[in-house]
């Protein structure tokens, strides 16, 4: 990997991972400076970012950070339930029996880590969630499928769902992660594109339940 792609790798993650409030202003000297690099990358890179929506063009060679909205999760998850749900169909006709024991033995993981509430075992839920998603690209067997989809993991909105879920929604995000993995277990493409259809719509509909509640409460 060059400089550059190094840089934009780096500076995608701080986005993606709220490592900067939106609407702060990121200036080239002062990420060049930061990142011990030349400003040519670090220019390069934020050409990149305002490209994809997660900066936009600011003064003076720099850019600011796109403030996230709840319409933006909206379209996130749509995305999601049209690329997962079809890289969970190539998935079932395609996963290597490695893969899909990868899947159930995360599926185990999980839910041994909720029921015995072990230490970090919301982290280790998170984790254990990043993996079956990405194991749906992965699966697939189409790279081109991986490519697109992945970065759409990395929303803040999806990264932690976890931790703002009670343990309702943690039992039925677990009892649809199963049916999902059952569905490409049995080589049932159409099961498997439903099911996660059915995970990523309730996945929504919790994000909305709770935006909803905290702007009531404040």
């Amino acid at each position: 990997m060059n400089v550059s792609d190094t840089v934009y790798v780096q500076l995608r993650r701080r986005l993606v991972s709220g490592y900067y409030d939106p609407g702060t202003q990121l200036k080239e000297e002062a990420l060049a400076a930061d990142m011990e690099v030349s400003r040519t990358p670090v220019r390069s890179a934020i050409a990149r970012l305002i490209s994809e929506g997660l900066l936009t063009p600011g003064e003076k060679r720099g850019a600011l950070v796109t403030p996230w909205r709840e319409e933006n999760t909206a379209d996130v998850f749509t995305l999601r339930i049209l690329l997962e749900g079809h890289g969970a169909y190539l998935c079932a006709q395609h996963a290597t029996e490695e893969q899909i024991s990868l899947l159930e033995r995360t599926c185990d993981e999980m839910e041994y880590h909720f029921a015995a509430k072990t230490p970090d075992w919301v982290k280790r839920m998170d984790a254990g969630n990043r993996v079956i998603h990405e194991m749906l690209y992965e699966g697939s067997g189409s790279s081109h499928l991986r490519l697109s989809g992945r970065h759409l993991l990395d929303v803040p909105q999806v990264i932690g769902g976890f931790f703002i879920y009670d343990d309702e929604d943690i039992l039925e995000s677990l009892r649809q992660h199963r049916e999902i993995v059952r569905a490409i277990r049995l080589r049932s493409g159409d099961w498997a594109r439903s099911a996660v259809a059915c995970h990523l719509s309730a996945a929504l509909e919790r994000f909305r339940r709770r935006t909803s509640d905290a702007k009531t409460h404040n």
